[in-house]
């Protein structure tokens, strides 16, 4: 199989490097973004044989900036003139109680994570007319599904329930032009917030999963978003897959 064109947001850190590392992998061209200059330095740092190679492009820019975006899909229609596989991951979270967060603090979470993967999906999709498999994937979060006390921003919570429904709609949408379109909803994700929690809340977390006390790393994040960009799931559309040890069965 030809290497893919892969596009993923946010992919400087966290779930997104680990899905810049899967995808590099598998043997796929990748472009990412990040607002951090700092950290896409990183990335040129951590991968510079796949930079020189002209297999991973990382780009400093704002998920959120039409302008950037415009650019992106510009860039990418230039380099190849397709996109298979786009991964809408950049998000962003703060926590507060329900109603102490700031007006301010809402609209920049959902204008991140529910927004702009829609706008940066709506830019996208003619490029991906051209592809044999063309998949998006939406990160969503187990926070979309219950109110769950350890969950501590409603915006968040909110927003990622709305890319679920997102996610439906678009897959209704661009289904006919045989275009997938599936979710991942990762429960607690091993990270530096994570290993910063207090014993308490650790505890609380890992009594809800039913496999046991364990944490997803964002490598089992990836080999679930490469599941469904591969033709192993060619008829798999519209669905969004847990990945979190039964967080939201406990």
């Amino acid at each position: 199989m030809d290497a893919r064109i892969v596009c993923i947001s946010g992919g400087t850190s966290g779930i997104g490097a680990g899905l810049v590392a899967a995808f590099l992998d598998a043997g796929d061209r990748v472009y990412t973004f990040g607002r951090s200059p700092e950290k896409i330095a990183a990335v040129h740092a951590r991968w510079p044989e796949a930079v020189a190679a002209g297999r991973l492009v990382a780009l400093a820019g704002d998920v959120t900036d039409a302008g950037f975006l415009q650019q992106l899909t510009e860039r990418l229609e230039q380099d190849g003139g397709r996109l298979d596989v786009l991964v809408n991951n950049a998000g962003v979270i703060r926590s507060s109680g329900t109603l102490e967060e700031s007006l301010e603090h809402w609209r920049e979470t959902l204008e991140i994570n529910l927004v702009a993967p829609f706008a940066l999906t709506q830019l996208c999709a003619p490029l991906m007319d051209p592809s044999a498999a063309p998949v998006v994937i939406n990160l969503s979060s187990a926070c979309a599904q219950h109110p769950f006390a350890t969950c501590t921003s409603t915006s968040y919570s909110v927003a990622k329930a709305g890319l679920d429904m997102l996610t439906r709609r678009l897959a209704l949408a661009l289904g006919p032009r045989g275009i997938r379109v599936n979710g991942v909803a990762p429960g607690v994700v091993a990270s530096e917030m994570w290993s910063g929690a207090d014993d308490l809340m650790q505890a609380t977390v890992e009594r809800r999963h039913v496999l046991g006390r364990q944490v997803v790393t964002p490598a089992d994040v990836a080999e679930s978003v490469l599941f469904l960009a591969s033709p192993r799931a060619r008829l798999v559309t519209g669905a969004t897959l847990n990945v979190d040890a039964g967080y939201t069965l406990g």
